[in-house]
């Protein structure tokens, strides 16, 4: 499905931060323009509108998507403002806020899971996608048969289901915290997005460019707050700690698939290996 793009003929001549993937720019009247660097499927532009646009509906964020725009042949979307600072940031101004991050992310996680959708795709489906994207091709045909059958026998579910779900994709506002990028978003069980927490919080890329010593810091940092947040979550939900194991095969498929970024890939691609070669 392609939306309406607004071409832009202006924009402010500084972002107000820069990202990975994309820069931000306050446009005034309550309004950003998150502006995607060039090489961006449009495509995904449009699952980000569509899935923001969901996202704001079932209540898991205030943040409302108000459509596409292009600017210098950028594709990006126009969303509400939301005050604030990214989680990440957060320890500069309070550095006890480590200590209960781990609870907020829980409790946060807690919420939007308890939003359903059938306006997303199902996140097996997903996952079985990407086994015939140039990122999986290193699978050999049978394995990737393999694990598609197994994705796709795994139990459906319409929660909510992010993908991204990380510090910096959280703004914080006093006791006010808004959760943000929905492009990856999907249906699904949670299990599946704790799964993708024990990723992103013990083998993800950490922030580009930092020193060593700030790498050795965020590294500590994370996998303290991911304890936290597993110790915090399976309290509140009352999951069983084993469950979320079985789906991340599908998780680092999902990673491998979607980001394919170079430094996740002689982890992501030797434990996908591993994995499908140990499903029965």
């Amino acid at each position: 499905m392609s939306i309406a793009v607004t071409k832009l003929e202006k924009i402010p001549e500084m972002p107000v931060t820069r990202g990975r993937s994309a820069e931000i720019f306050d446009m005034g009247d309550g309004k950003v323009l998150k502006l995607y660097f060039a090489g961006l499927p449009e495509s995904d532009v449009d699952l980000e509108c569509l899935n923001t646009a969901e996202a704001f509906r079932c209540g898991c964020t205030p943040m409302q998507c108000f459509g596409k725009a292009e600017y210098g042949g950028r594709y990006g979307v126009i969303l509400k403002k939301i005050p604030g600072i990214s989680m990440t940031k957060m320890p500069e101004k309070n550095p006890l806020i480590l200590f209960k991050a781990g609870r907020l992310i829980a409790e946060q996680h807690v919420m939007v899971q308890s939003k359903h959708t059938d306006a997303l795709p199902d996140l097996r489906e997903k996952a079985a996608a990407c086994l015939d994207g140039e990122a999986l091709a290193f699978l050999s045909p049978e394995k990737r048969e393999k694990l598609r059958a197994y994705i796709l026998s795994l139990p459906a579910g319409d929660s909510f289901i992010h993908l991204d779900f990380h510090t910096e994709n959280m703004l914080m506002d006093g006791d006010s915290i808004v959760v943000i990028d929905w492009m990856t978003a999907a249906k699904g069980v949670p299990a599946a997005e704790v799964a993708m927490m024990d990723f992103l919080h013990h083998h993800a890329e950490l922030f580009p460019g930092s020193s060593k010593l700030q790498l050795a810091f965020y590294t500590a940092v994370r996998k303290f707050i991911y304890n936290s947040f597993l110790k915090n979550y399976l309290k509140l939900t009352g999951m069983d700690p084993s469950e979320p194991e079985r789906w991340y095969v599908v998780a680092l498929v999902l990673r491998k698939g979607l980001w394919d970024i170079a430094s996740e890939k002689e982890y992501l691609e030797s434990e996908i290996e591993r994995l499908t070669d140990e499903i029965k």
